[in-house]
């Protein structure tokens, strides 16, 4: 069978994406022909990779510069993607021609609306010929009413209709009926991981999502605080971004809880951060299937989640492969996590059971159950008249005419309009001459972006870098081995055998170089670099062939698991080194990279609490004796010295305490950075704080230390400043992951 799939805009991000791609591609493992329509094509190309036997067949071209950016209709409103529908003012003429020419002339078997403006194009559009099926990936009580009345009306023509979940096909059935339509559950897939399941030795909870009000990432951030004190060696890594950011992190510094829990960022491939957890944590009041889950599940994590309305309960078993805990319970989360926490066995056991359990959300059975309900349909209705002689579409692109509307200088009239011109803003455009020269349908999309929810500018930075990375160039796998060995795996074919990986240094030019060897297959090249072969630096990772210009490497997968748990410095007594840290990472560019860190004596920070008067901070030394006090060096043309004593803890280690009042009374300048050092007696030799031994390259970005605030006091002065200095004390790292403390003393 031939399979269509219409989606929105497949050159971006999200969960539909995710599902439709992972469909997809095993549709055409079976022996399938798939095809997928994206109505908006805005990047050169996916954000995701596509297998190349399925056809991508953008609709609308909106790149920069593209004839369909600037196209008339492309400036009127949609009057097939009704207004209740979540993406309407995104659709226009100009898409309402596209989709609807598609639809007439596709020649497959199989055509797939992914959401509901798109289903309802299916409905009213879609051949006889066909199998018409509507997928819905948002649950039905995020589906608007109005928008239900116009399922009602249209969907007597949709053949099958799929939820993500048998409780939500119920809820479509009970609460939106359509004769003659099958409602039925179809999940989500998510394909076998490519790389081993999670040892569960790093005591790390993994959470994962958009940082949106409905994960609640608010409720699992305060069950954490709740059982992290009793667990000082357990952290929470919550990767995304969204909306949501700057309150978490605001709750983070409140509860003093940045040491153990951090926010990651958004990372393209989960699939190597959740192995570096013990335990997922899932806390949405919401969710529509729960991706995350069977992802975690696939890669050996039990799973705590809460018991949202439908999602989590159909792929969790309580107790056995995961806990499933009662909404808005924060102390029965909390509880939870302890439980796994405390409990080593019952941790290893669920893991194992989610792993076995989570297979049946494979793609290729998924895939299976799809297509043989399709062809069910298509084996009931018969052969259809004129079906067999419909041509097959060539997957080169629509074929569509292009209409031009003369404008001929009028506004088109605006139902909503009176609304829209109550901003301000958009009703002093309106009033402006350009404005009564354009379309209303320009002000129509200007007010979605008003008034749509804002997608932080960490994330459009990220889909920008990814958009302009180099497609072309080798790919590599890098893996961190349990002796800090790097292992790489290169996908060079058409690269003839005596090429070398080439790292270089970026700030000194010095360059090392490891043979490659080719496997069997002669697509992959292989090497291993031995932990003791790299200095200290920040390197680029090459391909040099044995001919010809070096080749900047690409990450397809970077693997530092050994690392995630920190605190574990690699003596090296052969070469009379304390720490030998190396760390691969993505650039913000796209190419591989490597920072180095290799210290003969280290001062390691192992945890930072902040009082109103101190910040303490305690150390693992790993060196020749053992220092005798701490130095705070001011930085910069004015120097200055403090020195504050170690004091020794119950746990081996070595604790600072310092007094901020020391600091603040020694400034001299409104913005001071205090370097942190330790220092052995009889000796001119110092040695630097910092944090190296883990896997974050960046710790400036996720290590996010509460100000404490003080008041300068005017004394007896006759004039007082307006406003009073505001002084505030706080830790931070620098580039090169050393502990520094600023002195702010300005409003």
């Amino acid at each position: 069978m031939k399979f269509a799939f219409l989606i929105h805009n497949m050159y971006g991000v999200g969960g539909t994406n995710r599902a439709v791609l992972n469909l997809a591609t095993a549709l055409v493992g079976q022996g399938h022909d798939v095809e997928i329509a994206s109505v908006f094509r805005r990047l050169d190309r996916p954000m995701f990779a596509i297998d190349e036997r399925i056809a991508l067949v953008p609709l609308v071209d909106t790149r920069p510069r593209r004839p369909d950016r600037v196209d008339p209709q492309h400036r009127e409103p949609s009057l097939l993607v009704p207004e209740s529908e979540e993406f309407h003012t995104q659709y226009s003429r100009l898409t309402d021609e596209r989709v609807i020419e598609y639809l007439r002339s596709t020649g497959a078997d199989v055509i797939v609306g992914t959401r509901p403006g798109l289903n309802l194009a299916v409905a009213r559009y879609g051949p006889d010929h066909a199998v018409r099926v509507a997928q819905e990936h948002m649950t039905q009580d995020l589906i608007d009413d109005a928008l239900k009345d116009h399922i009602r009306l249209a969907y007597d023509r949709i053949d099958l209709a799929f939820t993500v979940t048998d409780g939500d096909a119920a809820a479509f059935r009970s609460g939106n009926p359509v004769p003659h339509t099958r409602v039925e559950a179809l999940p989500n897939s998510v394909p076998r991981p490519t790389v081993p399941p999670a040892s569960g030795s790093n005591r790390i909870v993994v959470s994962a999502g958009r940082l949106d009000p409905i994960k609640r990432y608010d409720r699992l951030i305060a069950a954490f605080a709740r059982v992290a004190g009793d667990h000082p060696d357990w952290k929470l890594r919550i990767y995304g971004d969204g909306p949501q950011r700057p309150a978490l992190v605001a709750q983070i510094r409140e509860l003093g809880m940045s040491d153990q829990v951090q926010l990651m960022g958004r990372r393209e491939d989960m699939s190597t951060e959740w192995v570096k957890g013990s335990i997922a944590a899932v806390s949405s009041e919401r969710e529509s299937f729960g991706m995350t889950i069977v992802e975690a599940m696939r890669l050996g994590l039990p799973v705590v989640s809460t018991d949202c309305p439908v999602g989590p309960r159909e792929i969790i078993q309580h107790g056995v492969d995961g806990l499933l805990v009662p909404m808005n319970d924060v102390d029965a989360y909390a509880d939870a996590l302890r439980t796994l926490m405390h409990d080593d066995d019952l941790r290893a056991r669920l893991a194992k059971v989610a792993l076995v359990n989570a297979a049946r959300f494979d793609p290729e059975t998924i895939a299976e159950a799809f297509a043989q309900r399709c062809a069910a349909v298509l084996a009931e209705r018969g052969p259809t008249p004129g079906g067999s002689s419909r041509a097959a579409r060539s997957g080169k692109g629509p074929r569509v005419r292009r209409s031009v509307l003369a404008r001929g200088g009028e506004l088109i009239r605006e139902p909503n309009l009176v609304r829209l011109l109550g901003d301000p803003v958009l009703r002093g455009i309106a009033g402006s001459d350009l404005a009564r020269r354009a379309s209303m349908g320009a002000l129509v999309r200007l007010a979605r972006i008003r008034h749509a929810r804002a997608t932080s500018a960490r994330l459009q930075k990220a889909i920008r870098r990814r958009a302009a990375a180099p497609a072309a160039g080798p790919v590599v796998d890098c893996l961190v081995l349990p002796d800090r060995s790097l292992s790489w795996r290169i996908d060079a074919p058409g690269i003839a055998a005596g090429g070398h990986l080439l790292l270089r240094d970026r700030d000194t030019g010095h360059k090392v170089q490891v043979p490659l060897e080719p496997q069997d297959d002669a697509a992959q090249q292989v090497a291993v670099l031995p932990a003791h072969a790299l200095p200290e630096g920040r390197w680029n990772a090459y391909l040099q062939p044995p001919t010809g210009a070096r080749l900047r490497l690409r990450p397809n997968r970077i693997d530092t698991r050994v690392l995630a748990g920190g605190h574990q410095p690699v003596d090296d007594p052969a070469g009379g080194y304390a720490v030998r840290s190396h760390v691969p990472y993505q650039t913000a560019d796209g190419f591989l990279a490597v920072r180095s860190w290799v210290r003969e004596e280290h001062a390691e920070v192992r945890r930072i609490a902040l009082s109103g008067e101190r910040v303490s901070i305690e150390i693992a030394w790993s060196g020749i004796g053992v220092p005798e006090q701490a130095m705070l060096r001011r930085r910069g043309h004015h120097e200055g010295a403090v020195s504050v004593p170690l004091v020794p803890t119950r746990t081996g280690h070595l604790r600072i305490d310092v007094a901020v009042e020391e600091l603040t009374v020694q400034r001299l300048g409104r913005y001071e950075d205090w370097d942190l050092w330790l220092a052995q007696a009889g000796t001119d030799r110092e040695v630097r704080l910092g944090l190296l031994v883990d896997d974050v390259v960046d710790k400036k970005l996720i290590y996010n230390y509460p100000e404490i605030y003080l008041v300068d006091e005017p004394g007896l002065d006759l004039v007082e400043e307006d406003p009073a200095p505001l002084l505030r004390v706080r830790p931070y790292y620098t580039r090169d992951s050393e502990l520094s403390i600023v002195v702010i003393d300005r409003p």
